[in-house]
């Protein structure tokens, strides 16, 4: 094989995806540094003149989260009397209905303590008005519908019930919308704390210790790998990646855990719409289309408990892969139009996320197997360690672009994190092919919210013979 034909080996299976999602992440961090400004803080709001916010949260068997959630609102620094929380129970069988029933009722089911980085928050009285409303198990978006024709506020949080916000979330984001009259939705900033990760009983009840405290849950180390890949992960994907799209005005998608939207914006969409199984993403590109500013709230601080079971993890990733692409293709006819999102960022997404996912897939499975035809393996082992190595360097680039600007408690989980910073690349790699398995998923299957992971859990891999026989096959077709 001469130089040309190896350069052109090379470059189209290996280089290329490798120096897009490098040159990419290199790209967002210093655009997230030069704009590094954009997550300080807002002062504190005065005390008149403040918007009515109204809090929707549609919860299904949510008993332990939807209690937790409820406590971290009554635990909110702005003005209680101008918070209105909207609870929608779509049809739970277990005691969600009773756990929000105690909340509203002043007598909630535990002792109210929220355990956020090693510090415990403590509930105050609920000045606010809460109600339940009772939907019939049509899903996230009916839910979220039901809620949003009985708001009142001026700004509207949708939130996750397994969501915990920081004390000053609400009034953080208020003032940032206050500040920017053209600022029409926004997505918070979310945080995997494995804090969240209590011991409960089956009816929701949380375990306390000598001090009266949740009792935390104990991981095993492949649980803690979890937890800090995906810690990790959301640190890149919003201290960076959504810190960018919001700088450059191109934000894809706000977060389904917690958005806030000015109340004319959803009236003027009519809400959210169930056509895909990501109305996060189909909401923001609904918003894209109607040209209004969307936006990125690192101050908007929002705890989630991560996914300590693969399977899980897959079901999750697959269902995310699947809703992007179904709001990709009822948003086709946009691209191209007028605007750098529509001609120039979602392409580019779409490239970068789909048109390559074939080169990645080959280049992943086709280096380790150059051995079996006559490649130095001492090659072969010095290229995967200079792509482990750069990807690894990539990954601390970004964490130290992130750590200046990460709130002190945000620092703390990172520093907790760290030691599995050099797996993160593992990690992304088992991600990847939960991606994959989604978007070949989505070819065959009817959109639905529950996507089984047990296609995981049973998977068998080739005996290393066929390996070594379908490589040898594929790679002498290549070569011919």
């Amino acid at each position: 094989m001469n130089w040309e034909s190896l350069l052109f080996f090379w470059g189209v299976w290996l280089l290329i995806p490798l120096v897009v999602d490098i040159s990419q992440a290199v790209s967002d961090a210093v655009l997230v540094w030069r704009s590094r400004e954009m997550a300080k803080p807002y002062p504190p709001l005065p005390r008149v003149n403040l918007p009515k916010i109204s809090v929707v949260i549609p919860a299904y068997n949510e008993q332990l989260n939807i209690d937790r959630c409820i406590t971290s609102l009554k635990a909110q620094t702005y003005p209680h009397h101008l918070i209105e929380v909207i609870v929608i129970d779509d049809g739970s069988t277990d005691r969600t209905e009773a756990v929000v029933n105690g909340h509203i009722s002043g007598n909630p089911h535990w002792n109210g303590h929220i355990r956020l980085h090693n510090r415990v928050i403590e509930a105050r009285e609920f000045g606010g008005v809460m109600t339940l409303v009772q939907g019939s198990h049509k899903g996230k978006p009916a839910a979220v519908n039901l809620g949003l024709a009985r708001c009142r506020g001026d700004l509207i949080f949708a939130i996750d019930s397994d969501v915990v916000l920081e004390q000053e979330a609400i009034e953080q984001a208020v003032a940032a919308f206050l500040a920017d009259p053209d600022l029409m939705a926004a997505t918070a900033h979310l945080i995997i704390d494995r804090n969240l990760l209590v011991v409960a009983d089956d009816h929701g009840h949380i375990a306390l210790d000598e001090n009266d405290l949740p009792t935390p849950q104990s991981l095993t180390l492949s649980e803690r790998y979890l937890n800090a890949s995906q810690f990790l992960e959301y640190m890149q994907s919003f201290r960076i990646g959504r810190h960018a799209e919001a700088a450059r005005g191109e934000l894809f998608t706000l977060s389904g855990a917690c958005a806030i939207f000015r109340k004319e914006v959803l009236l003027e969409m009519n809400g959210y719409r169930g056509r895909t199984v990501s109305e996060d993403t189909d909401a923001t590109l609904s918003l894209q289309r109607r040209q209004h500013r969307v936006g990125y709230l690192p101050q908007v601080r929002t705890h989630l408990a991560p996914v300590i079971r693969w399977a899980e993890l897959s079901a999750q990733r697959i269902r995310w892969q699947r809703g992007q692409l179904e709001v990709l293709s009822v948003n086709l006819d946009m691209l191209g139009k007028a605007g750098r999102f529509w001609r120039w960022s979602l392409p580019l997404r779409l490239q970068t996320d789909h048109a390559l996912t074939i080169l990645r897939l080959i280049w992943l499975f086709l280096l380790p197997l150059f051995p079996l035809v006559g490649y130095p393996l001492s090659t072969v082992a010095q290229a995967l360690a200079l792509l482990y190595l750069l990807y690894l360097l990539t990954d601390i680039m970004e964490m130290l672009v992130a750590w200046p600007i990460a709130a002190k408690s945000e620092r703390r989980l990172l520093r907790e994190a760290a030691v599995f910073l050099p797996l993160l690349p593992l990690y992304r790699i088992v991600v990847y092919f939960f991606r994959v398995s989604g978007i070949l998923r989505t070819l065959s299957e009817k959109p639905t919210w529950t996507v089984s992971g047990t296609w995981f859990q049973g998977l068998k891999t080739p005996t290393g013979q066929k390996i070594k026989n379908l490589a040898k096959a594929f790679l002498n077709v290549w070569a011919e």
